[in-house]
Formats: structure tokens, C-alpha cells, sequence
């Protein structure tokens, strides 16, 4: 790759997971989704919880904030290895020294939908990418690049997109299969305006945000 190849805000990458790296993360996702129903389906279960309630930031939730109602988990261990882990081949393929700031995933399903956004700060630069799917079809991701054109990106498990998602808008338009698992991989520019942070302000990778850093970041 050029050192222009992401000059124009996004790159795809394919292969950046081998096909069954990708097949165990994809059902790492699935296996953590269903303990957390079983979990809450189940008093024998809830009886172990402080005040019968789970801790989300350690079990993943179903209260997204950008998709209601759909699995996500903010910092896990295995996605915050692979932040961290695939710093240095990122930042070679962008040519950008990148600072780690935390990882999140979400399993899409029947309906969901991403709405137009940018992301926050602590998102400068950002990879999504595929862990698998159950569906009839390949379901894009879709950027508005600088002179604003519509892209379509279409990623097979395993592939990536790097873009620069505090930036560029992006978006998913509703699905339509079973479900969709997508990991992202958050950075930010070390020479950058917000180069300082690290970790989302966290002490450590595969911490929960604090309460006072969550607010932090609705203020800002």
C-alpha cells in the first residue's frame, strides 16, 4: 500500500483476520449474547446480583445506544487485545501513529439499523470489522466521503475498513437476516488534537468507563 492509500479518509483491507480467527470471535459474540438472555431469564441466575441486577459493563448489554434493543459490549478482553495487538500493522497501513482508546462490538439483527452519525472524540480513527454473519446477502456499510458521495463498503468475515469516522459520516441502512456480528477498533492520532488520550480515559484496557468519564464525554 501507498502512503496515499488513505488519503481520502477510508481504506478497505481484506483478510485482516484469517477466515477462522474471525469464525471464533464471531461466536465468542454469539455465546455472549445468549449467556446474558439466559441470565436474565432466569431468577436462579439474577439471585447471584447485588439488588438482583447484573453488571452490564462486565456482561455486555441490550440498551445500545445507537441501535435500542440490540447486543453490544463495550472493552472486552479478547477486542481490546486486538486493539492493542493490532496497533502497529494499522498504523503502517495508514500512516498514522495511533493511540489505542477501546474497542466495542454489536450483534445486529432482524430490522436494525445504524443511523447517520459521526463519532466522538475518542474515535478519530476507527476500524469496523466483520466477524460474521447469518444472512442471504453481504450487508454494507455506508460513508459519505469529502465531496459527499454515498460508498458502499462490503465486508466478508475477516475483512476490514479503517476510516476516519470522527469525520466521515457513516451509517447502516435496516437488515434484513438473522444476524450480523461487527467489532470496532477505535483510535486516535498521537500527533493529533486529541493525540493526549489514551484508553478512553480509562486506567487500562478491558476497564468499564467510569461514570464521571461517561459524562465527560456527553459534555464535550
Amino acid at each position: 500500500m501507498s502512503n496515499n492509500d488513505f488519503d481520502k479518509g477510508w481504506l478497505k483491507v481484506e483478510g485482516f483476520l484469517n477466515r477462522g480467527t474471525a469464525n471464533i470471535m464471531y461466536a465468542h459474540v454469539l455465546l455472549a449474547k445468549r449467556r446474558l438472555e439466559i441470565v436474565q431469564e432466569n431468577t436462579e441466575y439474577m439471585d447471584l446480583f447485588v439488588d438482583k441486577k447484573y453488571h452490564e459493563k462486565l456482561w455486555g448489554t441490550f440498551d445500545d445506544d445507537q441501535v435500542v434493543g440490540e447486543y453490544s459490549k463495550y472493552g472486552d478482553l479478547i477486542f481490546e487485545t486486538l486493539l492493542l495487538g493490532k496497533r502497529e500493522e494499522l498504523s503502517e497501513i495508514t500512516q498514522i501513529n495511533l493511540v489505542p482508546q477501546y474497542s466495542y462490538y454489536r450483534l445486529y439483527t432482524e430490522g436494525s439499523e445504524l443511523v447517520k452519525h459521526k463519532d466522538r472524540k475518542s474515535c478519530e480513527i476507527s476500524v469496523s470489522l466483520c466477524l460474521g454473519f447469518n444472512s442471504h446477502y453481504n450487508w454494507p456499510l455506508c460513508f459519505e466521503d469529502r465531496d459527499g458521495k454515498e460508498i458502499s463498503v462490503n465486508l466478508e468475515p475477516g475483512d476490514m475498513v479503517i476510516y476516519k469516522g470522527f469525520e466521515l459520516t457513516h451509517w447502516r441502512n435496516p437488515f434484513k437476516g438473522k444476524n450480523h456480528a461487527q467489532v470496532f477498533l477505535h483510535y486516535n492520532d498521537l500527533h493529533g488534537r486529541y493525540g493526549d488520550t489514551k484508553y478512553d480515559g480509562r486506567k487500562g484496557l478491558g476497564l468499564p468507563l467510569l461514570p464521571q468519564l461517561i459524562k465527560r464525554q456527553h459534555d464535550e
